[in-house]
């Protein structure tokens, strides 16, 4: 009798679509949750804008992590990685956080660390956008993004941004490994992939992303660090009171 070797079981994603500034009206209660260092960081941006957008993301990302682990969200407490990726103490519970502008996106794994990514599309310099890949990114993403037309650039630019942001958040790495060491896909329309990586070559096939749906003028990516693929399930924050975890 032949054996037959079971197919990978995708791994889970949950990501959610914070709304920041429709949140403005909330940023008393959410400021409540943070902890005395949170607290002391929001107190150091020099923009009222900037401190509340801050406030808002913290205390949304605590109130999300306190429904999966029933748990207040003010006593939520985080261990950080040696470049400041933080994790819940003493719980599995992966997770990651970004903000841009009017939007923060939050994911959350159960089995897999994760890493994601929104940027706002921005209008590029007199130099544009291709100046800025050739000193960041790798060969072939600067190739492939010099023969896009011009009138897509910056969408490429941004998607391939979002996607290779992702990759190294999932790592807790931020900008302490270098861009072009690792490539991904860069059309916008084509699907997020980790093309190749001369920091890990093994993560090409242990690595998953997605693109997430954006509002108008934003793109969002999720990377997994996985053996499966992922399946995504992409939430807004009005459906946290729905939700059952």
């Amino acid at each position: 009798m032949s054996s037959i070797l079971a197919a990978p079981i995708p791994t889970p994603i949950d990501t959610w679509k914070i709304p920041l500034a429709a949140l403005a009206a909330q940023r008393r209660n959410f400021q409540k949750l943070l902890n005395p260092a949170e607290q002391a960081r929001a107190a150091r941006f020099v923009f009222d804008h900037d401190q509340e957008r801050f406030v808002i993301a913290r205390g949304a990302l605590r109130t999300v992590l306190g429904h999966y682990l029933s748990a207040p969200p003010a006593t939520i407490g985080f261990n950080y990685g040696p470049h400041g990726k933080p994790s819940v103490q003493e719980c599995a519970l992966e997770f990651n956080l970004s903000h841009a502008a009017d939007w923060a996106y939050l994911a959350i794994s159960k089995s897999a660390p994760v890493g994601i990514d929104v940027e706002r599309l921005r209008v590029p310099s007199r130099h544009g956008w291709l100046d800025l890949a050739r000193r960041f990114f790798s060969a072939s993403e600067v190739a492939e993004l010099t023969a896009m037309p011009p009138d897509k650039q910056t969408e490429s630019f941004f998607a391939c941004w979002t996607r290779k942001e992702a990759y190294i958040k999932l790592h807790g790495r931020g900008l302490s490994l270098p861009l072009a060491q690792f490539s991904v896909s860069t059309a916008p329309d084509s699907e997020a992939t980790l093309r190749t990586s001369e920091w890990l070559p093994g993560d090409v096939s242990h690595t998953a992303m997605h693109d997430l749906s954006a509002p108008q003028g934003y793109r969002a990516c999720v990377a997994a660090h996985t053996e499966s693929s992922i399946i995504v399930c992409q939430h807004q924050w009005a459906d946290l009171a729905l939700k059952k975890f």
